[in-house]
């Protein structure tokens, strides 16, 4: 399983506070983050991208790109625009 699914997974089962603490975790051990407008898309060090949205009143809803699909998402649309570029150097 993924490193973004078993996020996913984990944000599911836990409370508002549990699940900022686990999110700002994430952040720490991604290879990037980016907020765009409400969302924040995390990803991770496998290839794979949870996308995090606070809906408001402690609810939150997440996405997962599985690293597989990841290069089909930046071709069409680039949240991470430093990672690519800086890895082939």
């Amino acid at each position: 399983m993924s490193k973004s699914a078993l996020l996913s997974e984990k944000l599911e089962k836990l409370n508002v506070d549990d699940g900022i603490k686990l999110i700002e975790k994430a952040q720490d051990e991604a290879i990037c983050v980016d907020v765009i407008e409400d969302s924040m898309c995390i990803m991770h060090d496998d290839g794979s991208v949870t996308i995090i949205e606070i809906l408001g009143g402690g609810v939150t809803r997440s996405e997962v790109i599985s690293s597989a699909n990841i290069l089909k998402v930046l071709h069409h649309y680039r949240p991470f625009k430093g990672v690519l570029k800086n890895n082939l150097q």
